[in-house]
C-alpha cells in the first residue's frame, strides 16, 4: 500500500492540525483542512494557506455530509478536532462535541473507503500505573468530577472506531497523545500548563502550581507529534492499532515552571504560588503520574521523540515573545490568561 497522497484534516487550523499541514505538503502530498476557528486561528495556517496543494473550509466537523463532501477523493482522514478538558464548566459540551465529531469522520471515511487516524489522549488511562502500555487496564474518576469527561468522551470515540472497524469494516488507528506543546498552542490553559506559564509570566504575574506540584508529566514538543502522526498514517501495519505518541523525559510541573521561567530568561526566585485544587471547583481530580511506554511506537512505527524538554521549551518561549510583539505592533491587546 502506498502513502496517502491526498489527507482530510479537521482541526487544520489549530495548534497540532497546522503542523502536520505543513508537514503533509513538504512532503508533496494534497491537504484538505476543515476547521470552524472555535479554537484554532486563520493565522496558524499561514505558513500554507495559499499553498497550491491546499484547501480549507470552514465548518464544524459534526456536520456530516459536508465532511464527507470536503473530503471526497481523500485517501485517509486525521482526526484533531476536539474539545478538551472541562476545567472550569463545560463538562456536557466536550461529551457531545467529541462523540458527534469522532463518529461524523468515522461515517465519512466508510463512505469515502479512506482510512482514519483518530487523536486520543493519555487522560484516558487515569490513574493507572505507570509507564502506560497500550493493553493496560484503565482506571477513571467518577463522574462526578467533570474533569474526566475528555477522557471518557475520547474513550468512547476509542470503542466506536474499534466497533466499526471489527461490523464495518473501518479502516482505523488511533493514538494516544502525551502532552504535546510547541508553537502555536493556545495561549492559555488550554494549550496546557507551558502556554499559561508563558504567558503569565510575560504578564508579570505569578505562575499557578495546581496541588503540590510534584505531579508527573511527560511532555512532546509538536514536531514530534507529528512525525508519530505520518508515520502512523504510512504503516499499513498500524491499522487497528492503539498506539501511545510520546516523549521520554518525565519531569514535575515544579520542574516545568523553574524550566518555563528559565526558557524566558528570568532570572530569581520562582515566580510562582500554589493553588489548592479546592479552588479550581467541579470537585477537581489530577492525575499523578502520566507516562508512556513507547515500546509500540518504536517497533511499529519506528517513532521516538528527538526533541528535549530544554530545547522545545525554548522554541516555545521565543515564540511566545515573537507573539506578543505581532500583537503589539499591530495595536492590538494580549488578551490573559484563563
Amino acid at each position: 500500500m502506498s502513502r496517502p497522497a491526498k489527507v482530510g484534516v479537521t482541526g487544520s487550523a489549530g495548534f497540532i492540525g497546522s503542523h502536520l499541514c505543513d508537514r503533509l505538503l513538504a512532503e508533496g502530498r494534497e491537504v484538505v483542512g476543515i476547521d470552524d476557528f472555535s479554537h484554532g486561528s486563520p493565522s496558524n495556517m499561514s505558513t500554507f494557506a495559499a499553498h497550491p496543494n491546499f484547501t480549507f473550509a470552514e465548518l464544524d466537523c459534526r456536520d456530516a455530509l459536508r465532511v464527507r463532501r470536503t473530503f471526497a477523493g481523500c485517501d485517509a482522514l486525521v482526526h484533531l478536532a476536539a474539545e478538551k478538558i472541562p476545567r472550569y464548566g463545560g463538562a456536557l459540551k466536550t461529551l457531545q462535541a467529541n462523540v458527534a465529531g469522532a463518529e461524523s469522520l468515522y461515517e465519512a471515511a466508510l463512505a469515502l473507503d479512506a482510512q482514519v487516524v483518530v487523536a486520543s489522549t493519555s487522560d484516558v488511562y487515569g490513574n493507572a500505573t505507570p509507564p502506560f502500555a497500550e493493553d493496560d487496564a484503565l482506571t477513571l474518576g467518577p463522574p462526578t468530577t467533570r474533569r474526566w469527561a475528555y477522557a471518557t468522551s475520547k474513550l468512547y470515540d476509542e470503542h466506536v472506531a474499534l466497533a466499526m472497524a471489527a461490523e464495518q469494516g473501518l479502516r482505523v488507528k488511533i493514538l494516544r497523545f502525551f502532552g504535546s506543546y510547541g508553537p502555536r498552542n493556545n495561549p492559555s490553559w488550554w494549550g496546557g500548563p507551558q502556554a499559561a506559564f508563558f504567558e503569565i509570566l510575560l504578564d508579570g504575574k505569578l505562575m499557578d502550581i495546581h496541588g503540590d506540584g510534584r505531579q508527573v508529566r511527560t511532555f512532546t514538543f509538536v514536531t514530534d507529534t507529528v512525525d508519530g502522526v505520518v508515520r502512523t498514517l504510512d504503516t499499513p501495519e498500524a491499522e487497528g492499532e492503539v498506539i501511545n505518541i510520546g516523549g521520554d523525559e518525565p519531569t514535575t510541573i515544579f520542574r516545568l515552571a523553574h524550566e518555563a521561567q528559565a526558557a524566558l530568561g528570568l532570572s530569581g526566585p520562582l515566580r510562582a504560588r500554589m493553588v489548592p485544587y479546592e479552588q479550581i471547583g467541579g470537585r477537581y481530580q489530577d492525575v499523578r503520574c502520566r507516562i508512556p511506554d513507547t515500546t509500540k511506537a518504536f517497533e511499529l512505527l519506528g517513532f521516538r521523540a528527538e526533541v528535549s524538554l530544554s530545547d522545545g521549551l525554548a522554541v516555545t518561549a521565543a515564540w511566545h515573545r515573537e507573539r506578543r510583539e505581532q500583537i503589539a505592533a499591530a495595536g492590538l491587546g494580549v488578551a490573559s490568561v484563563a
